[in-house]
């Protein structure tokens, strides 16, 4: 009887601990429903869209770094215009570079250049003259939206370099089994990945970044230089929305104004369904891949029924605040 309580107890208790794995709670949903739309609908369920969520996940990943670096920082902090970045670099991409290879690292640094700029706008106005974020980000948003019809002046008309474009959208196989599986982009979002997992982990300014969010005040008396860590939280989310406009740029070629300015709320939604705090100081950028592959996952789900655009806006609102209810129950600890 004892041993039979104590197996009970203890899947309890390793039911609590998956439940309470935000990352893991997203692989394990992203997994099931698409075993779902495998049995219910094989055609939208083929190796072949299971490489498209790999590609679409992986582009939403871009997006999602900054902007998690930004929540992280705390103090209210969120980036409406992440997607404006995003679009405008692109938009910059296509207009330098034009098809020409001796200017993808030009136009690379150009983007970087843009996107710290705008983010240092961001920054400036949060951290300093204390706008809040949300009014400050969402204002450089609608600027950057006009400011992309003026460089393009109206439609870009210039593409990427082939190389570029072959690099992010050619597959590889993981066994003869499973030939054209991972898409380029894949690879370029995991080496990506590892590099904001090390910078967040093991730089004093990762170490700063989860102090300030933490405890603005604490951190400021103990000597960190509270202010600037926010402002350059916001400098770094801006130059890597820029990054993730020119990899756009490399997968789809060719660009139109506002192109990725619907990866705003995605980030966001991705970020906190991934395990983020709303409220600063805890990073989970593991939870933030797998909260854009739940996200990317469910919008396919949602197509592969034929459900109208709207209709698939409420649905997953419905669902995305379900999950943000269940994986915010618990509030930050500030002592």
């Amino acid at each position: 009887m004892s041993a039979r309580l104590n197996r009970g107890m203890n899947a309890v208790k390793i039911l609590r601990q998956i439940f309470g794995n935000t990352a893991l709670m997203a692989f394990l949903l992203s997994v099931a429903m698409f075993a779902v739309l495998r049995v219910i609908k094989p055609n939208a369920a083929t190796l072949s869209s299971l490489s498209t969520v790999l590609a679409n996940t992986s582009m939403l990943i871009f997006a999602c770094a900054g902007q998690m670096i930004i929540i992280t920082s705390g103090g209210g902090g969120i980036d409406l215009s992440a997607g404006a970045i995003m679009s405008t670099a692109a938009v910059i991409t296509v207009e330098t570079m034009n098809g020409d290879p001796s200017m993808l690292v030009p136009s690379f640094l150009l983007c970087l250049a843009a996107g710290a700029l705008f983010g240092l706008l961001n920054g400036v106005g949060a951290a300093y003259i204390k706008i809040p974020a949300l009014i400050m980000t969402l204002c450089v948003s609608n600027i950057l939206g006009r400011f992309q019809l003026v460089i393009s002046q109206g439609a870009p008309r210039g593409t990427v370099a082939g190389v570029l474009t072959r690099s992010l959208t050619a597959k590889y196989g993981v066994t003869p089994l499973l030939p054209d599986l991972i898409p380029g982009i894949a690879i370029w979002a995991a080496v990506f990945y590892a590099v904001v997992v090390l910078f967040l982990k093991y730089t004093k300014y990762g170490y700063r970044l989860s102090l300030i969010g933490t405890n603005f005040e604490a951190a400021r008396l103990s000597g960190v230089r509270a202010k600037r860590t926010q402002m350059l939280a916001y400098v770094i989310g801006g130059m890597l929305a820029g990054l993730g406009g020119y990899v756009g740029a490399g997968y789809f070629r060719q660009m139109q104004p506002a192109t990725f300015d619907g990866y705003t709320m995605q980030s966001i939604a991705a970020v906190v369904i991934g395990g983020t705090l709303l409220s600063g100081g805890r990073a989970n950028y593991a939870g933030t891949v797998f909260g854009a592959l739940l996200l990317t996952v469910l919008s396919q789900f949602l197509i592969a029924f034929n459900t109208s655009v709207a209709l698939r806006y409420i649905i997953m609102g419905a669902m995305l605040i379900a999950l943000l209810v269940a994986y915010h129950r618990k509030p930050a600890i500030r002592q």
